[in-house]
């Protein structure tokens, strides 16, 4: 063991200087996997430029890469860079594999106004349209959460031109792109509306930048006949994106004065886009009515094919603005079993079911409240079924940390507007739960002390295949429920907080404060339970993914979780393209320059039943899959590994050999 000892030090040393960033300084029971020959490695070969064993390989091979430059940089900063590459193979001796990443790619071009629109005031000599641009990288769809990039366009006074213009720069990527129109140069009678352009290539041919001309289809319009009350006076009426959430349409205000009252009927016409190459199947747009602002009602989304029924065109809306007299609803949020002990925090109320809603009308309403200093929280609310989520305000170590929490109460209706109160309702948070284990290395089974373990949401959409079918044979799959109307419903799933701890002396570790939802072994919360060791320690993550705090608490301290013997790969970080030799030949990667202190975050990509996709070259993601195959398309990420580049932009990846 000296000579490891002795070995390791060197090792750490030379870590540093090559881009293992420390955050501690490590112990010899930290560095397992230390050697200084391959006979020191017995299920590998030593990394001799490091002095750790690595494997040959493992099952982690084309990785997602989220290269975060730091925001000082004068080209780079402020953006993200997501490039796949595929790490199966081990660079030669001293060698390492290059993640280069390109400059932002100048986007400039112009937005065609359909030619309906050529009557327009303010358009009528102008082909373009003023409008602001959203680049939204792709990768969003896998519920990474990756920024989106935005440009506005500028009217070009020069003679020859005199046209709406937009110059930008966003990272080369494949992009979803979201065009609204600014409305104080278009007036409300312009048919002008909104548009996403799905799946745009943006910068990817080397060194090119990019004009994208973009042409605004011809709108869509829609005929309505509303049944009137006076309560919907105004009241707005748009379209928006079952998945996405983004406005489809122009906005109608609804006006008294614009309804014939002999027949109780207000007629009005909305202009809408549809998405090209989108994935979601035509008439799942969500008319959306909203209250004025201050008004206590809820916001109605009704699917176009259920009010265009007949007549392509032309629909009915009844009445939807009915919810019963608002109720002063008050409750205690106290802590369970500490009578009277008030517990500050936020209380959100989202409608499950509302009395008054007509029947087949999705009605999405929310109410968020502060708990008061004496432990009450008060809100107005229309009758109805609510679920009710409290996420404390205090954070508390031991045994009094208390949970985020979600439960269901029921709004009575009033009988009168004089009984508009309903009291006495109490709301007991129980503690949060626990989650503990211990934490090995694979070759002897030696604790190891000091190394974080992180628990973090799963994504709750991770899998999409539930049970088998009734027959005993394959999981039955299903596409994934659009998010607009999962809110709508309060049906959007618990997000519980990420919580954090480091091994003890023995190895064991202590997760406190799980968040629990509602704190139910039969809907238990989900967690990815991350073991990360310190790059300099030459171990990888562990990673394990939907950890049932109620059933899994006890299986890692029987079964440990174990850190295994990494496969490494020495990596750099480059921009820029190399300079040329004296024959017009690439002076290769080497000349590149180094992107120093750069934030490198790795993810595994995950199929739609939440296996592990090893060549996702030219897989969609599942969201855009019109029949699904969920073998076929990616779902999510997962992060499996983190670094930081050096001076030289050099970084040691670490991965583990596979998923568990």
């Amino acid at each position: 063991m000296a000579r490891a000892t002795w070995h390791v030090a060197g090792a750490l040393a030379l870590a540093t200087a090559c881009g293992v960033e420390q955050n501690a300084t490590p112990t010899v029971r930290d560095t397992p996997f230390a050697c200084r020959r391959d006979a020191d490695c017995p299920m590998g070969s030593c990394l001799t430029d490091f002095g750790i064993c690595t494997r040959p390989g493992g099952q982690l091979e084309t990785l997602l890469f989220e290269v975060t430059p730091r925001a000082s940089e004068p080209v780079y900063g402020g953006a993200r860079y997501l490039t796949l590459k595929n790490v199966a193979a081990a660079p030669a001796r001293g060698a390492r594999i290059e993640l280069n990443v390109p400059p932002r790619i100048s986007v400039t071009g112009r937005v065609l106004a359909a030619p309906e629109l050529a009557s327009c005031p303010l358009l009528a000599s102008r082909t373009t349209l003023p409008v602001t641009l959203t680049f939204t990288p792709r990768e969003q769809l896998l519920g990474l959460n990756v920024p989106s990039y935005q440009t506005q366009s500028r009217f070009d006074y020069s003679p020859n031109v005199r046209e709406w213009l937009f110059v930008g720069s966003v990272p080369p990527g494949h992009y979803d792109v979201y065009m609204r129109l600014d409305s104080t140069q278009i007036s409300e009678e312009c048919p002008a509306v909104p548009q996403i352009f799905r799946d745009r290539s943006v910068g990817l041919l080397q060194g090119a930048d990019d004009q994208l001309e973009l042409q605004q289809p011809r709108p869509f319009s829609l005929r309505l006949v509303i049944t009137w009350q006076d309560s919907l006076d105004g009241w707005r009426l748009d379209m928006v994106h079952p998945v996405t959430g983004e406005v489809l349409s122009n906005r109608v205000t609804l006006r008294a004065s614009d309804a014939d009252m002999a027949t109780q009927t207000l007629v009005t016409t909305i202009n809408y886009s549809r998405a090209d190459g989108d994935f979601i199947a035509e008439g799942s747009e969500l008319l959306r009515l909203s209250p004025p602002d201050g008004m206590t009602a809820g916001t109605v989304l009704l699917e176009r094919t259920g009010v265009e029924l007949s007549t392509p065109g032309e629909g009915a809306i009844g009445n939807v603005s009915s919810f019963g007299r608002t109720v002063d609803f008050q409750a205690w949020v106290w802590k369970e079993g500490n009578i009277d002990q008030p517990l500050p925090g936020v209380v959100n109320f989202s409608a499950l079911e509302l009395d008054e809603v007509e029947t087949g009308a999705q009605t999405a309403f929310e109410v968020d409240a502060q708990v008061d200093a004496t432990g009450q929280v008060r809100a107005r609310l229309l009758p109805g079924t609510y679920r009710v989520r409290v996420t404390p305000g205090v954070e508390e170590v031991g045994a009094a940390t208390v949970t985020s929490f979600e439960d269901t109460i029921t709004v009575w209706p009033n009988g009168t507007p004089e009984l508009d109160q309903q009291g006495g309702h109490v709301i007991d948070v129980p503690p949060a739960k626990k989650l503990g284990g211990r934490v090995v290395a694979e070759l002897n089974r030696m604790p190891l002390q000091h190394v974080e373990v992180r628990a973090s949401a799963s994504n709750p959409t991770r899998n999409l295949c539930d049970g088998v079918s009734v027959d005993g044979g394959v999981p039955v799959c299903r596409k994934p429920a659009a998010p607009v109307l999962q809110r709508a419903r309060a049906n959007d799933p618990f997000v519980p907080r990420t919580r954090s701890g480091l091994t003890r002396d023995d190895g064991s570790f202590s997760l406190d404060g799980l968040d629990c939802g509602r704190c139910d072994a039969e809907s238990p919360v989900y967690f990815d339970l991350r073991v990360r060791p310190d790059v300099s320690t030459g171990m990888p993550w562990v990673v394990r993914s939907g950890v049932d705090p109620y059933a899994d608490t006890t299986t890692f301290f029987d079964t440990p979780l174990v850190v295994p013997m990494p496969v490494a790969r020495p990596m750099r970080v480059t921009y820029g393209d190399p300079p040329q030799g004296p024959n017009g030949e690439d002076a290769g990667a080497a000349a590149r320059n180094s992107l120093s202190g750069a934030l490198v975050r790795v993810f595994a990509l995950l199929d739609g039943r939440g296996q592990l996709v090893t060549h996702p070259d030219g897989l969609p993601p599942c969201v855009t899959m019109s029949a699904l195959d969920p073998s076929a398309c990616v779902q999510s990420v997962l992060q499996v590994a983190e670094a930081r580049t050096d001076s030289e932009g050099q970084f040691l990846l670490l991965l583990p050999p596979d998923l568990e």
